[in-house]
């Protein structure tokens, strides 16, 4: 009987010291020695970005003939790259998103 008794308690001490051990376990973060990683923006350049671009574009270059090349976004804005008529390299306007804050010819002169 004195046996049957040990062993109960003994059994008992386990279930509840095991119980304590996984309880007392604090998870580690998933992404700890993970660097973060990041994801550029991707989709289509929103309409109002070309529109902005070209009538900042018509300021500059009066009545000639105009046609977007190309519209993407780069690290920190849109850039869309415009030919326009008479002149030998595109044109690219910066956009933020909310309006044209810079035009450049790519060519010189």
């Amino acid at each position: 009987m004195k046996l049957f008794y040990l062993l109960v308690a003994i059994s008992f001490f386990c279930s509840n010291s095991c119980a304590v051990q996984e309880k007392d376990k604090v998870p580690a973060p998933a992404q700890a020695s993970q660097p973060a990683v990041e994801v550029p923006a991707t989709g289509p350049v929103p309409q109002k970005v070309t529109d902005d671009c070209l009538a900042a574009l018509r300021k500059m270059v009066g009545e000639r003939g105009m046609q977007v090349i190309s519209a993407r976004r780069g690290e920190s804005c849109f850039i869309v790259e415009v030919w326009v008529e008479g002149v030998e390299k595109p044109w690219r306007c910066f956009h933020d998103g909310t309006e044209c804050f810079g035009t450049e010819y790519q060519g010189e002169g």
